[in-house]
C-alpha cells in the first residue's frame, strides 16, 4: 500500500447492515405470525398514499388557481401586418447554405 494512503475498518457498516438484516427478517417473522398486523400495517400504508395524492392535488389546485391573474394580465401576443400566405413561399432546394445573404 502507498504510504500516501489509509485503510479505516468497515467493521461497524457491516454489523450495523447486519443487525438490519436481522431487525427486517424479525418483522416479517413477526407480520406473518400475526395477520393482523399485517392488515393495519396496510389500511396504514393506504391512508399515507392517499395523504400524499390529496396534498399533491391541493398543491397542484393552488398553483394554477394562483397562475390564473399572472396570465390574465399578461395577455395575449400576437402579430400584426404579417400574411401567411401560400404564394409566398420561396423554395430552398436551388440555394447554397455556405452562401451569405
Amino acid at each position: 500500500m502507498d504510504k500516501n494512503s489509509g485503510r479505516n475498518s468497515t467493521l461497524g457498516s457491516a454489523l450495523a447492515i447486519l443487525l438490519l438484516a436481522v431487525i427486517v427478517v424479525a418483522a416479517i417473522a413477526y407480520v406473518l405470525m400475526n395477520p393482523n398486523v399485517l392488515k393495519s400495517l396496510a389500511y396504514l400504508v393506504l391512508a399515507v398514499i392517499v395523504i400524499i395524492i390529496v396534498i399533491i392535488v391541493i398543491v397542484y389546485l393552488a398553483a394554477a388557481f394562483l397562475a390564473l391573474p399572472y396570465y390574465a394580465a399578461k395577455g395575449e401576443t400576437y402579430q400584426t401586418g404579417k400574411t401567411y400566405d401560400l404564394d409566398d413561399i420561396v423554395s430552398v432546394k436551388e440555394k447554397d447554405s455556405r452562401e451569405k445573404k
